[in-house]
């Protein structure tokens, strides 16, 4: 079942109801295994912005996946400021931190599961 759920998500087709909170719940398994929850959750703000917004303003772009990978394995500095207001958060934090405990693939990894997450 997960292997169809997966390539569907893969296709292009938008996960729903029960399914699309399996992807919430591995958005934030990875979070916790990769010390990432100590700044973000799935929806409400931490420190950043949480994953379900981040999900919507790169949803559908060219390069969202490139750019957010970028993101984690570099780090970046006052990329939500101007974006908070637009959706209505406080970002409590102008940094993030290169994730040096993490790599390429396991960035791609938690990208892929944050572009699949349901925006409203």
């Amino acid at each position: 079942m997960k292997k169809i759920l997966a390539s569907l998500a893969a296709a292009g087709f938008v996960i729903t109801g029960a399914f699309a909170g399996d992807v919430a719940k591995q958005v934030d398994k990875l979070a916790h295994k990769y010390g990432c929850s100590g700044c973000h959750a799935v929806d409400k703000v931490v420190v950043g912005p949480p994953y379900r917004i981040v999900a919507k303003e790169y949803k559908g772009k060219p390069n969202a996946k490139e750019t957010l990978v970028k993101s984690i394995l570099g780090g970046s500095m006052m990329k939500w400021q101007a974006k908070a207001k637009k959706y209505g958060i406080k970002i409590k934090a102008a940094y993030m931190p290169a994730q040096h405990g993490v790599n390429k693939e396991q960035a791609e990894k938690i990208v892929d599961l944050i572009l699949k997450l349901e925006t409203k």
